[in-house]
């Protein structure tokens, strides 16, 4: 609304007589239930199991941990009560987030499925408040910005690690190939 409020979408929620959510904050739409903290912070994200449902105990549910200045530090989601994805992320002092290590769900030479015994890494470079890298062991993204402004004037993708590895020797072996 002009307020600023979020306001129930009409083709999602046809039955609904809200004018405006309880205290601007979305308790579900057609496919998640939500759930907040005393700050107004999202805690819980679980699926919404449509009625005439069998509920079966498989729907995903999304948890979100903050430290005490507000800032998302933990997260994890579920199925079956069982891990799928478990995430952590580092700040700076100054509060930008620096780094994210991600354990995902797979299965062990045994066949039994947990997390990921080593973490996928990213970690983000900063000039200022200008987001400027964001790398992990495939990738590097950097972005060059107008002096003096946040808006990026190019974009550069680059491989790492083994990936570049790998790109390399391909096309050495391209080159020799060809003579």
């Amino acid at each position: 609304d002009p307020a600023g409020n979020r306001l129930p979408d009409p083709e999602l929620h046809p039955d609904s007589t809200l004018s405006m959510w309880p205290d601007n904050r979305i308790a579900r739409d057609a496919h998640y239930l939500y759930r907040y903290d005393r700050h107004g912070r999202l805690t819980e994200k679980t699926d919404l199991i449509p009625e005439g449902v069998i509920r079966t105990d498989d729907e995903r549910t999304h948890r979100y941990h903050y430290d005490s200045q507000h800032r998302l530090v933990h997260y994890t989601r579920t199925q079956y009560e069982e891990p799928l994805v478990e995430s952590r992320y580092l700040y700076d002092p100054l509060g930008r987030r620096v780094a994210k290590r991600v354990w995902r769900r797979e299965r062990d030479l045994t066949g039994w499925m947990s997390l990921s015994r080593k973490p996928q890494v990213t970690r983000y470079g900063w000039d200022g408040d200008r987001l400027t890298t964001i790398q992990n062991d495939r990738t590097r993204i950097q972005t060059i910005y107008q002096p003096g402004s946040f808006t990026p004037l190019i974009r550069v993708e680059t491989a790492t690690g083994e990936l570049a590895k790998t790109q390399r020797r391909s096309l050495t072996d391209t080159l020799q190939q060809s003579g």
